[in-house]
């Protein structure tokens, strides 16, 4: 049943062994180019800024690594342009432990671009994307990917592809008894009703929210018209202020978590917790108590914005190893 993990698929033991720590992420692949500057430049303003440099991102890409670094078996599907940035960006996620064998590079498209201006007043980012070979990411090279698909307990996707190509990933996932999450980042309106029918957890900050149910309020009013679109498991991210769990059946619950007194950057943090669930999920052999993941989750994310970047911001195993 669809956003049910309070139901989840019946698997044998063996099945469950197997899978157990899988994940795959299917998703976007982008080089960040970040510049800072103590405040964000009005309109037809120019500032100078502090800081300049370069990094590794995407919101396929940047949970993935964040699993990975928790000790996650985990893999990614998505597509690079042939050139300098793409090729730089396999080895990096190869030496992040990242299963790449369904990382496809297109000739003649060039790898995705994020320019992000980060504001060191207040941590806050804003972002303008240029999708490049992620926009050629088809249902085609979805399916070669089978196979990696159906050897993974968790499956988790995002809106910085094509709609048509997240169903794909998220009907495979279906297909073979996969625990599907869907990121609906960026989020668009007229979402296809299938996409939220294949996704077992829904996550959305309340922006998403409401451009995904069509129409204003807070997260109270837009989660039960999701709900009615046929979404059972919504997380609703609220940034320091932690994040609702909505369970079918009962109470929403809000998860706080850690206060962080220095805020350096906030870029990232959002997939950080994305690739936490990913991977707290995916270490489960019995059900989920979907409560303490999110907590976990929440913790690990907030770690990552009292320092700067995107990926270089997600801690390794054996610094948060007591909060796993």
């Amino acid at each position: 049943k669809p956003c049910s993990p309070r139901q989840p698929v019946e698997l044998t033991r063996s099945q469950t062994m197997e899978k157990k720590g899988r994940i795959v992420f299917v998703g976007s692949i982008f080089k960040d180019i970040v510049t800072v500057s103590e405040r964000f430049p009005r309109a037809g303003e120019t500032i100078f800024g502090s800081e300049f440099f370069m990094g590794y991102g995407g919101k396929g890409a940047n949970p993935c690594v964040m699993a990975a670094r928790l000790g996650g078996k985990v893999a990614m599907v998505g597509k690079v342009g042939k050139d300098e940035t793409g090729d730089s960006y396999l080895e990096h996620l190869n030496n992040e432990n990242v299963d790449t064998r369904n990382i496809y590079v297109e000739k003649g498209a060039s790898t995705g671009t994020a320019t992000i201006l980060v504001e060191s007043s207040t941590g806050e980012n804003k972002i303008v994307i240029v999708a490049g070979a992620n926009n050629l990411l088809s249902s085609q090279d979805v399916m070669k990917a089978e196979q990696t698909i159906q050897e993974s307990s968790v499956l988790s996707t995002v809106l910085e592809i094509r709609p048509e190509v997240v169903l794909t990933a998220l009907q495979l996932g279906k297909k073979h008894g996969v625990l599907t999450v869907l990121n609906a980042a960026p989020a668009k309106p007229n979402l296809d009703p299938k996409i939220l029918e294949n996704t077992d957890i829904l996550i959305v900050n309340q922006t998403e929210a409401e451009i995904i149910s069509g129409i204003t309020g807070d997260w109270r009013v837009t989660t039960k018209k999701l709900q009615e679109l046929g979404c059972r498991t919504i997380i609703v991210t609220l940034g320091s202020e932690g994040a609702v769990l909505i369970q079918q059946n009962q109470q929403p619950q809000h998860i706080p978590t850690l206060k962080v007194k220095d805020v350096v950057d906030t870029t990232g943090a959002g997939d950080a917790f994305v690739g936490s669930l990913g991977y707290l999920l995916a270490s489960c052999s019995e059900e989920p108590d979907l409560n303490q993941i999110v907590k976990k989750a929440c913790t690990l994310a907030s770690i990552t914005v009292g320092k700067k970047g995107t990926q270089t911001s997600y801690p390794r195993r054996e610094e948060v190893e007591h909060l796993l």
